[in-house]
């Protein structure tokens, strides 16, 4: 017959960690051991790790807004110029991927 043995305790142990390079990372090992790291970083306390990815995702946002801003310029200036070479406004507004509001493209030679 076989012995009963009561389960093993979780020994689980999780670790933050940021990077030199300013990535940061979680690291939860089961067998109880502080980690070694494979990169150089620093090991935090999970406060610091959270403010750390606070400052990660709102400097993401603030890039993607910069790059969504930036292409919706481009799209009205692409959207300007087909207009102005005559093409109809449905046409320019799918060849430039415009999508804000019709814009009055302004009247070439005339002052």
């Amino acid at each position: 017959m076989l012995e009963v043995f009561p389960p093993a305790e979780e020994t689980s142990v999780v670790s933050y960690v940021i990077y030199e390079d300013g990535t940061t990372g979680r690291i939860e090992v089961t067998a109880g051991a502080v980690p070694e790291l494979t990169r150089p970083g620093t090991m935090v306390t999970k406060e610091v790790y959270q403010a750390k990815v606070a400052a990660l995702e709102e400097q993401a946002a603030k890039a993607v807004a910069h790059l969504e801003a930036s292409e919706q310029t481009r799209a009205r200036a692409d959207y300007t110029a087909l207009t102005l070479l005559g093409l109809a406004e449905a046409t320019a507004r799918r060849l430039s991927g415009y999508t804000g509001p019709h814009v009055t493209p302004p009247v070439v030679g005339q002052s």
